[in-house]
């Protein structure tokens, strides 16, 4: 377990419930909190079409992250910046991440951020 990990577990205990009903984990959040910072990183490296709109509705996703993080009194940007420092560690040593999380899991953890 990652050094990220670690920390999020020690998170005030309102908002770690808070993150269990939504992701139903503390590590299914991480896990979502790092694609996202992924499929980020990969619209911003290669062409594909309506790369702009796609980047708006994932910043719009983090903002709903990050501020679910700052109501739970914690800095929620520096998390999300340590999630994606953790995928650009990974990125540039050639290490993809394997969390058992199936794209219907992923979605439907999406959908639950609203």
């Amino acid at each position: 377990m990652n050094n990220t990990r670690q920390q999020l577990k020690k998170l005030p205990k309102t908002l770690l419930q808070k993150i269990e009903k939504i992701y139903g984990s503390i590590d299914k959040f991480y896990a979502t909190a790092y694609l996202i910072a992924r499929n980020e990183h990969q619209c911003q490296i290669n062409v594909m079409p309506a790369a702009e709109q796609r980047l708006q509705t994932i910043r719009a996703y983090q903002g709903m992250i990050r501020f679910m993080l700052d109501e739970g009194g914690v800095n929620g940007k520096e998390i999300l910046d340590q999630i994606a420092s953790d995928y650009l560690d990974d990125f540039v040593n050639y290490k993809e991440q394997d969390f058992g999380m199936t794209d219907e899991e992923f979605i439907s953890i999406i959908k639950k951020i609203r």
